[in-house]
């Protein structure tokens, strides 16, 4: 919540009499103090990468009239130089924030750009996969000295693409090799679809959630937000005939059974922080997108309004989800990509009327009478359970 909105429900709270005059300005004082400047901080970072970029247009646009040793000399001075002046911002006592956090990136992408020059200038060959798998590992260090959201956020998406790049490039040079495919397809598989939650045991790590508890609750949520879309992509497989229930998908479901298993009875111990409801709807969603995958992937034939009826059940899993987790906001997109799934669904069942216009008409009606039940009742149910929830949580504090 930004500062902006932060006084506008103080001074709603005034005229309500929920708190005093004496109170709100407490209150914003506070949030003035720690407001960080989102907007600020994500463009002073796509600055950063503008310049890393033109840096490397440049050189491109020069790349055959520039000598080596003229290539390489300006690039270890600039490392030099951004490695210099990070030491000396971070070495002071009150450093700048927002400094320290854009050499940092600044730093990280001119690592990048500086690997690529060496292997191009010295034509050491090898792919984007590996080259990028090399920066990741050796850029932890620099990574981890920083402390804002724009930085963990630019990490993790690079290290996703560099994970399934490098598990791509790891089935294509080992296919040849192995004896018995189905198997090793099973593994390939099984790496993809369960990196969320390779993803979510590193954001528990110890040491990152007492040092780094940014970067651990970016990756926890990144990862949770990857799982949901898993299981709202997994209706799609209803679309298309699978060929057949074979070897490798059995052993495939198995392995995921398994882990998601084992994820959902460590949860309490993964989030121990976190309240037994939130527990809770972690498990339920875990559950539910493997079942709705599983079932996909089991019954191979194609079935397009099952599948659109297995999205909406699993659409109404998640609303009562955010019910549970106290999440008003996730509550209102669920109830409205439900609603705008029901008018998908009319036009795959009615699609001959949708040619002569009345498709239309009817979709329209339908369409005002969901969204007229969304605004009437949505708020009314989510109240409701949320009250409940909270004298629940009550009731449990006070055992």
């Amino acid at each position: 919540m930004n500062f902006s909105r932060v006084s506008k429900k103080l001074k709603q709270w005034q005229e309500a009499e929920l708190i005093d005059k004496q109170t709100a300005s407490k209150i914003s004082a506070f949030e003035q103090q720690n407001t960080k400047p989102i907007a600020l901080w994500a463009f002073a970072g796509l600055g950063i990468f503008a310049i890393i970029l033109g840096l490397i247009s440049v050189i491109s646009s020069n790349w055959w009239q520039t000598p080596t040793w003229v290539k390489l000399t300006t690039d270890l001075l600039l490392c030099l130089f951004i490695a210099l002046a990070l030491y000396r911002v971070i070495s002071q006592k009150n450093s700048n924030k927002l400094l320290t956090e854009l050499l940092i990136i600044f730093y990280y992408g001119f690592t990048l750009a500086s690997m690529a020059l060496i292997g191009q200038t010295y034509q050491l060959g090898g792919s984007i996969a590996q080259l990028l798998l090399v920066w990741t590992l050796i850029t932890i260090p620099i990574v981890l000295l920083g402390r804002g959201k724009f930085l963990a956020i630019l990490w993790i998406i690079s290290t996703s693409i560099t994970y399934i790049l490098n598990i791509i490039e790891l089935a294509q040079i080992t296919n040849p090799f192995i004896s018995q495919p189905y198997l090793w397809e099973a593994l390939i598989g099984s790496l993809a679809i369960l990196a969320p939650l390779f993803f979510m045991l590193l954001s528990r790590t110890p040491w990152l959630l007492s040092n780094r508890p940014l970067m651990a609750q970016e990756l926890s949520y990144y990862s949770w937000l990857v799982i949901i879309v898993e299981g709202w992509f997994s209706h799609l497989l209803w679309y298309e005939t699978i060929t057949g229930f074979t070897l490798s998908i059995q052993i495939l479901l198995v392995i995921c059974l398994v882990a998601t298993t084992t994820i959902v009875t460590f949860i309490p111990k993964l989030y121990s922080t976190k309240s037994p409801d939130t527990h809770l709807a972690m498990r339920i969603t875990l559950i539910s997108t493997f079942i709705i995958g599983a079932f996909a992937l089991w019954y191979n034939v194609s079935n397009p309004l099952l599948g659109a009826l297995i999205n909406i059940a699993y659409m109404l899993i998640l609303a009562w989800v955010a019910l549970k987790i106290q999440s008003i906001k996730i509550f209102n997109v669920m109830t409205a990509l439900i609603s705008i799934r029901l008018l998908f669904i009319y036009f795959e069942v009615f699609g001959s009327l949708f040619e002569t216009g009345l498709g239309l008409v009817a979709g329209g009606l339908i369409t005002l009478a969901v969204v007229w039940l969304w605004f009437k009742k949505s708020h009314a149910i989510a109240s409701f359970f949320g009250l409940s929830l909270q004298k629940k949580q009550g009731d449990l504090n006070d055992k």
